[in-house]
C-alpha cells in the first residue's frame, strides 16, 4: 500500500491518510446538508461553522487519546500529527464535550442535531478507515488466512516485523462494519427511533461495539499498567465505558417516550 500519492515539496506528501480524512469530511458535510430534517434545526452556514469546529475537536480529542495510549512519548513525538497517530474514540468523545455547549450557545437544538449526525457518522469514518488501510497505521495481528495482507512499502505505519508477512486488515474490517452501521442507521434505525437522542446513543453503541470486536485482532493495542485489566486493551475499556453509557441514555429516553 501506498502512505501518500506524490511528492508536494521537500517533506511534504499528499498523505493518502490525510486525503481519506478530507474526502469523507466532505462527503458527510455533504449528505447531512442536503438532508431536509436539517434545514428545520440549522441554516447552511451554521452547518458549516459547526463542522469546522468539530474537526478542530475532533483533531485534539483523537490526538490527545491517542497520546495517552501511547505515553511516554517524546515532545515532539506529541505535535508531529502529519505523521499520523489519532484515537477516534477520543475524536468522538471530544466533540459530544464539545457540541452540546456550543449549540446550546446558539440556541439551536443538541439531540436532533446529534441524532441526524449520527446517521452519517459512521460513513465518514468507513471512508476515513480506506486512509488508515493505506497508510499502514492501525495494523492486524499475523495471520495465515488468504484474506491476509503484507505491507512492503517502507514509510508505511506498519513496524519492520509486521511487513513481508500476512497481517489482518483490521482497517478494512472497521470499514465494512462501520459501512453496514451506516446503512442500519439511515435505512432502519432512523425511521423506527424518533425520541431525540435514540439514533445518537444507538451509533455510540454500535461504534464502540466495532471498535470493541476488532480490537482482538490489532496488532497495535495499548493496555493498562494494572495487570487486572490486561485481559482487555486501552480502547477496549474505553469502549465498554461508551456503551454502558449510551445504553444507559438510550434506556432513559426510551422511558421518556413511553410517558
Amino acid at each position: 500500500m501506498l502512505p501518500y500519492l506524490f511528492q508536494i515539496y521537500g517533506p511534504i506528501y499528499a498523505n493518502c491518510y490525510g486525503i481519506a480524512i478530507a474526502i469523507s469530511i466532505i462527503i458527510f458535510a455533504n449528505l447531512l446538508n442536503r438532508d431536509p430534517i436539517r434545514a428545520k434545526l440549522i441554516t447552511g452556514h451554521q452547518l458549516q461553522t459547526i463542522i469546522m469546529w468539530c474537526i478542530l475537536m475532533g483533531i485534539i480529542g483523537g490526538r490527545l487519546l491517542w497520546v495517552i495510549s501511547n505515553w511516554p512519548i517524546t515532545f515532539y513525538e506529541i505535535i508531529e500529527i502529519w505523521e499520523g497517530g489519532f484515537a477516534v474514540l477520543g475524536s468522538i468523545i471530544a466533540i459530544l464535550v464539545f457540541l452540546p455547549f456550543y449549540l446550546h450557545k446558539h440556541q439551536i437544538p443538541t439531540l436532533p442535531l446529534l441524532d441526524l449526525a449520527s446517521i452519517y457518522a459512521p460513513l465518514l469514518q468507513s471512508i476515513a478507515r480506506l486512509g488508515c488501510f493505506l497508510a499502514g497505521c492501525c495494523y492486524g495481528m499475523p495471520t495465515n488466512h488468504f484474506w491476509g495482507i503484507i505491507y512492503t512499502h517502507p514509510d508505511v505505519a506498519v513496524p519492520c516485523e509486521l511487513k513481508n508477512i500476512p497481517i489482518h486488515p483490521t482497517q478494512l474490517y472497521s470499514a465494512g462494519i462501520l459501512f453496514v452501521i451506516f446503512l442500519l442507521m439511515r435505512n432502519f434505525f432512523s425511521k423506527y427511533f424518533k425520541q431525540p437522542g435514540q439514533l445518537l446513543a444507538i451509533y455510540l453503541m454500535l461504534s464502540s461495539t466495532e471498535r470493541f470486536l476488532v480490537d482482538f485482532w490489532r496488532a497495535d493495542q495499548e493496555f493498562f499498567d494494572a495487570e487486572f485489566l490486561q485481559f482487555l486493551s486501552f480502547h477496549q475499556w474505553i469502549s465498554m465505558v461508551i456503551w454502558i453509557s449510551a445504553g444507559t441514555f438510550f434506556w432513559y429516553q426510551s422511558k421518556k417516550a413511553r410517558l
